[in-house]
């Protein structure tokens, strides 16, 4: 089970893409969170179910942050039985083959949590501004020294949780929009002395244009950075 948080996303939303993969892995199925879009984007995940009816739908009336969206979409997945739930960022800049790739890769290692990473090598394709990787690298480094999980990419926006493991963390919901994810794995840890965590190097990464994180998001992403580290 795949969800996908959706804001505005009228203009990026690949519809062709995502009914192509469905069509073509039956293993899979989607769930689409509309967190309280203003532009066409209940239009186009209206006309993807159309193509694949099993995909599902969760509307929320106003927009709650990724976060909030992850969670409410996380809840109704776990209701269907899946083995695993992850998510993974609407405008694809993780494509859905490798996020494919990872599920098949969590499925067979029989992982707890599967964290995809963008980590810059010979044969990787990571494209991000300079600007944008020395912020991530920042924030990371500070996360990884206050909170030490080990993780080198905790930000990347594709990640993988058996039911298990997701069913015992999901039902609180964050302190932060933009750091749940590492909320989500602050209580793992909390929960469980021994879980399984594997990080995978993407192949390929690509920033999407029209990307939601500007100059003027920083201020409130260093503010949750140390509601965080207080919380955690």
């Amino acid at each position: 089970m795949i969800i996908v948080p959706c804001y505005n996303e009228a203009k990026r939303l690949a519809c062709s893409t995502f009914i192509a993969f469905a069509q073509a892995h039956s293993d899979v199925e989607f769930i689409f969170v509309n967190d309280g879009s203003t532009d066409e984007t209940e239009k186009l995940l209206l006309n993807i179910q159309q193509a694949v009816p099993h995909t599902m739908i969760v509307n929320l009336s106003k927009n709650q942050g990724k976060g909030e969206a992850v969670r409410q979409g996380a809840i109704t997945a776990l209701e269907k039985k899946f083995n695993y739930v992850g998510y993974l960022d609407a405008d694809l800049s993780t494509s859905l083959d490798e996020f494919y790739q990872l599920l098949q890769k969590a499925d067979y290692n029989n992982t707890d949590i599967t964290l995809a990473a963008r980590i810059q090598k010979a044969d990787t394709i990571i494209e991000r501004s300079f600007m944008r990787h020395m912020i991530g690298r920042t924030i990371a480094t500070i996360i990884d020294k206050k909170i030490n999980l080990g993780i080198y990419d905790t930000q990347c926006g594709a990640k993988i949780f058996s039911s298990g493991i997701l069913s015992d963390i999901i039902h609180q919901p964050f302190y932060t929009r933009w750091f749940f994810d590492v909320e989500l794995l602050c209580r793992a840890r909390h929960k469980y002395k021994n879980y399984k965590v594997e990080e995978i190097p993407l192949r390929t990464w690509r920033n999407v244009k029209n990307s939601k994180i500007g100059v003027l998001s920083f201020p409130t992403i260093f503010k949750e950075l140390v509601i965080l580290l207080t919380k955690y």
